[in-house]
């Protein structure tokens, strides 16, 4: 993964990292949403169907968090100092 950063017009700052962690957490949860509303709309029960889609909208509300905190990145309002290593990928 190191060797894909650096390809990229050198390594990426901390910052760098802090806002493309946001985004594709972001982009997950979008996914999650997708899947949770496909599934719910062949839910066995009304029941099932408006737990799920409670869900969904419980995620959707943390990624417009995850939204904001990466414009607050991206501005400079919120800044790392150093990268974090992810030690499970």
């Amino acid at each position: 993964m190191t060797g894909l950063m650096e390809m990229l017009d050198g390594p990426r700052t901390a910052q760098q990292e802090l806002f493309y962690d946001l985004e594709d957490a972001m982009a997950v949860i979008a996914w999650s949403v997708n899947e949770l509303a496909t599934i719910a709309g062949v839910a066995k029960s009304p029941d099932e169907a408006m737990a799920l889609m409670k869900m969904g909208a419980l995620l959707a509300a943390q990624q417009g968090k995850l939204s904001g905190y990466a414009d607050e990145v991206k501005a400079g309002k919120i800044s790392r100092n150093q990268v974090h290593l992810n030690l499970n990928g």
